[in-house]
């Protein structure tokens, strides 16, 4: 009797069809894990604000409901790290004045830090590169999240006070992701981060966050931080 001799490995045809199944299946789940990745940064970017939206509210609470006066970086100086000479680690910055209201912080890691959205990839303008150049938001600031600077600027000394502000708590915006003033404001820079043109997380005064489309402002003068209600503007101060 003759036996036939086995033979191991894959035949050319076997070879070319699994690669086509596995090539096949990268189509179908590259997109998927993309969107959940993007999703899970989205709403982890979100949370940061609502922890840091209770900061605010501690910090009105302590300050008779007025509001720092920061008159140099306002929009990022509210609060935010700042990096070690050393190994370039981030610790809270307790000069910027909204840290001293914070609960224990994810110092931990990268994609663990309250002020820093893990879906941060700059301010960014391809013709010349103004904004961040090549590092995050939160590596140029040490915060990801851009404030409203016109809460920030004071008044004879005094900080804003929640009195003289007329717009409803649930549309003024405190600060959120940077894309708002760049989109409201027209400045030609880049900061759309989650998948979405011209859209982003968004901290409201009432402590709200949501995520929204930003339009461009539509009107000369005092600048527009409702992206609700377009011609609704800022008050005038006594």
């Amino acid at each position: 009797m003759v036996e036939r001799s086995g033979r191991g490995g894959f035949t050319l045809l076997e070879l070319v069809i699994s690669l086509a199944v596995v090539s096949a299946l990268l189509v179908l789940l590259v997109p998927v894990l993309s969107t959940a990745r993007m999703s899970s940064h989205r709403a982890l970017c979100a949370g940061n604000q609502r922890l840091l939206g209770h900061a605010w509210s501690n910090y009105l609470d302590s300050n008779d409901q007025r509001f720092p006066v920061l008159l140099v970086q306002g929009a990022w100086m509210y609060g935010g790290a700042r990096f070690s000479s050393l190994d370039g680690s981030p610790f809270l910055d307790y000069d910027r004045p909204l840290n001293r209201f914070l609960p224990a912080q994810r110092l931990s890691g990268p994609g663990e830090i309250l002020f820093e959205c893990p879906a941060d990839r700059g301010i960014t303008d391809e013709r010349s590169r103004v904004g961040t150049g090549r590092r995050s938001a939160f590596e140029a600031f040490g915060t990801s999240y851009r404030a409203n600077t016109k809460l920030l600027g004071g008044r004879d000394g005094r900080g804003l006070s929640r009195d003289e502000i007329t717009t409803s708590a649930s549309r003024l915006v405190v600060m959120g992701d940077p894309v708002w003033y760049e989109v409201r404001e027209q400045t030609g820079r880049l900061a759309s981060w989650h998948g979405m043109t011209a859209a982003g997380n968004l901290l409201f005064l009432d402590g709200s966050v949501r995520f929204l489309v930003i339009n461009p402002k539509s009107t000369i003068g005092p600048a527009v931080f409702d992206p609700l209600a377009p011609g609704l503007a800022f008050p005038s101060l006594p």
